[in-house]
């Protein structure tokens, strides 16, 4: 399995990132659920901490689109399990979170350029790059999505220019 940054949006101190999971063996295999995320890196800007280490990120599950979340599943629909056809078949999935610090005392950030990703039922992570180098860069818990067929992180499938634009 190969795990891809796609494409993140950015607005408002909300951040949705869409992650794409492709299945470059010759066996289909199925997932069911979610993603399981830690990363590597510091603590926000300032920190004692210079060398990138385990950080300490809380995850929660969410089911569907809840605030500036996007993707996921439409209210009332049940988490498919997602069958990876061999050599190319593809699902995804939306983290979604923010990258202000807020509460009091306010959230801890963290800034990471490594991912680790357990997909359901797997012991074993698989490291993932942020898009173009820019980092992950969270500021208290993010929310994961479930894993869903295709493209988009969403069902009832949504084209990607409805997320991202056009390209120009």
């Amino acid at each position: 399995m190969r795990i891809t940054d796609y494409n993140t949006v950015v607005g408002a101190g909300s951040v949705n990132d869409l992650f794409w999971i492709k299945n470059v063996s010759r066996q289909a295999c199925s997932l069911h659920g979610y993603a399981r995320v830690a990363y590597v890196g510091v603590y926000g800007i300032g920190t004692p901490y210079k060398d990138p280490h385990r950080l300490t990120v809380s995850e929660v599950r969410s089911y569907g689109r809840n605030g500036n979340d996007i993707g996921g599943l439409k209210k009332g629909l049940s988490i498919p399990t997602v069958t990876l056809h061999p050599s190319g078949g593809l699902a995804s999935f939306w983290l979604a979170g923010t990258d202000e610090p807020h509460g009091i005392p306010p959230s801890r950030c963290i800034i990471s350029y490594k991912m680790l990703v357990w997909l359901p039922g797997s012991l074993s992570s698989i490291v993932v790059q942020p898009l173009h180098a820019n980092g992950f860069y969270w500021c208290g818990a993010f929310a994961a999505h479930p894993i869903l067929p295709g493209e988009s992180g969403s069902d009832p499938p949504m084209p990607l220019s409805y997320y991202f634009g056009t390209p120009g």
